[in-house]
């Protein structure tokens, strides 16, 4: 018995393999620039609603896609480097100077440049 556990090895797992940014982003959620999602500028079709609200001939905020960019990578809303809402197409531009991309509501978003 003694030779048998001698002979066994420890298998120590290395660190996770390094993933890729995705592309497309989904359309809802918090995302780190770097190992989230990488730089570029990404298109979106709009809103992920099956079907929109309007009041008086406006969409609720709740039928719309929108999205936000932040200077650091938290969700703090004092740090939104930019932000759009639409039930229609949009574009999002992650520069070098945003640290997070928040997104809710909208069709993935593409990476075109």
């Amino acid at each position: 018995m003694a030779g048998l556990v001698a002979g066994l090895t420890a298998v120590v797992p290395g660190p996770p393999a390094h993933a890729q940014p995705m592309d497309p982003i989904p359309g809802e959620g918090f995302f780190v620039v770097g190992p989230d999602v990488g730089l570029g500028l990404y298109r979106t079709d709009g809103t992920a609603s099956a079907f929109g609200v309007w009041i008086n001939d406006v969409p609720t905020q709740g039928s719309m896609c929108v999205w936000f960019t932040y200077s650091t990578p938290g969700p703090d809303k004092d740090h939104v480097v930019a932000t759009n809402m639409s039930i229609g197409p949009m574009y999002a531009n992650i520069n070098p100077t945003v640290k997070a991309f928040e997104t809710h509501n909208c069709q993935p978003w593409v990476r075109v440049t």
